[in-house]
């Protein structure tokens, strides 16, 4: 029976001072709760509107399968500008020579694997399956294969996983055959964020994706509409695959590739996409965590 209501407080005649006490504490715990699912909706807010320039990030780069051109198609040699591009953008870029069933990539945000960086064997079933479990998971990967005269067989155990295989070269016209510029991509993808619309990326002798469920097409030939980039969304993580593994190289003494057109920004965008969860998948961790928190807090 209610006696009476002051501000909104109702007191109970049929209370003992310790069912009393007990219906404070609960109320304040509630209010506490809601006050901590409140925080942690802000908290995801915040972290989907902060550049992730702010945040680290780890990327593990494989070169356990064998490097191509003496040892030069790694993070510290022809991708040493691009590890660089990344290191000053929060990233943390190490390579492994005892690949994934030694060095777990459970831990990491991206990792890499690269036809010049597995250019003398082929991943085995095992390898396969532990990579796959990362992306489930959420982790990010990304796959560079290269030219139908490139042994693409190495990587395509994995990258069939996700539907792409690599198939015929794609060349453009004369005079510069192996010369892939293209402005033709799908600039509502993460990866082509703040591109103009006479933004290009470039590759270098290129190969046609062949893209089916769960990857889409995200970049193609001009002229041609032949694939060249693709992404996938598989469980809770990414993948996207290049079809060139030279386009973020560098050379000092025959080429740069990784400055041409827009290049280093479609580098950053790249990583950026894979290491960063999906806006609902970190809503859902915030509010889990929050609802977990009020749930062990009440008596």
């Amino acid at each position: 029976m209610v006696f009476s209501q002051h501000k909104c407080r109702q007191v109970y005649l049929s209370e003992t001072p310790a069912q009393f006490l007990n219906h404070k504490i609960a109320t304040s715990l509630e209010m506490q709760g809601s006050k901590l699912i409140q925080i942690g909706v802000i908290f995801v807010i915040f972290v989907l509107l902060t550049p992730s320039v702010l945040f680290s990030h780890t990327v593990l780069w494989d070169t356990s399968h064998g490097i191509a051109n003496s040892g030069q198609y790694q993070p510290s040699g022809y991708y040493q500008a691009l590890s660089d591009h990344l290191g000053v953008n929060g990233f943390t870029t190490v390579t492994t020579s005892q690949g994934f069933l030694v060095n777990d990539p459970v831990g990491y945000d991206v990792i890499v694997v690269c036809l010049t960086s597995a250019f003398d064997s082929s991943y085995t079933t095992a390898e396969v399956e532990r990579i796959v479990d990362f992306v489930n998971d959420g982790g990010g990967l990304l796959i560079m294969g290269d030219r139908q005269s490139a042994p693409n067989a190495n990587i395509e155990p994995l990258s069939s996983q996700f539907g792409i295989t690599f198939g015929p070269d794609v060349v453009s016209s004369y005079p510069n055959y192996f010369d892939v510029y293209t402005s033709e991509l799908d600039r509502s993808h993460s990866v082509f964020s703040n591109f103009a619309t006479t933004d290009e990326i470039f590759m270098y002798a290129a190969s046609e994706l062949s893209v089916t469920e769960p990857a889409f097409p995200i970049a193609w030939q001009e002229g041609t509409g032949k694939t060249i980039a693709a992404a996938a969304q598989y469980g809770q993580g990414r993948v996207v695959a290049l079809s060139d593994c030279s386009l973020w190289s560098l050379s000092d003494s025959s080429w740069d590739y990784f400055h041409k057109a827009n290049n280093p920004q479609f580098a950053l965008n790249t990583f950026t996409y894979l290491a960063v969860p999906e806006p609902a998948t970190l809503l859902l961790l915030g509010l889990g965590a929050t609802l977990l928190i009020r749930k062990k807090a009440k008596p």
